[in-house]
């Protein structure tokens, strides 16, 4: 399975109430890692509908080509557990420091799931 995941993600591209260019630049999605930059954002009212201060990762995960995948991405070290992606699969996740990892599982019926996990060691906590 050839799982996709970057930060392919227009700046103008909303994501609640800020863009994901009030979100981070240059970010840049390797084979095991994610570098870049992370502003600080403050009054972010994201997925909890909560204003939040930090540092948010977008991200977009893909399968090209393939219809019928689910993916499944983990912030290890986070606060919360697994998240179950809708269609769209865009995640935005709320980074505390750069030893936490990604972990992205892409999953479809009758075969074997594909997981991979990104270091964030790159990044810089604008």
């Amino acid at each position: 399975m050839g799982l996709s995941v970057d930060s392919d993600i227009p700046a103008a591209t909303e994501l609640f109430d800020k863009t994901a260019g009030d979100l981070q630049t240059g970010i840049v999605v390797g084979e095991d890692s994610i570098t870049g930059t992370l502003k600080a954002v403050t009054g972010y009212q994201a997925y909890t509908g909560d204003e939040q201060d930090g540092h948010f990762l977008a991200l977009h995960c893909d399968v090209p080509g393939e219809t019928g995948i689910t993916f499944t991405v983990e912030l290890i070290g986070g606060l919360h557990g697994p998240v179950t992606l809708d269609p769209d699969g865009l995640v935005v996740l709320r980074i505390a420091n750069t030893s936490q990892k990604v972990k992205v599982t892409a999953s479809k019926a009758g075969y074997a799931p594909f997981t991979r996990v990104f270091s964030l060691t790159g990044l810089t906590l604008a």
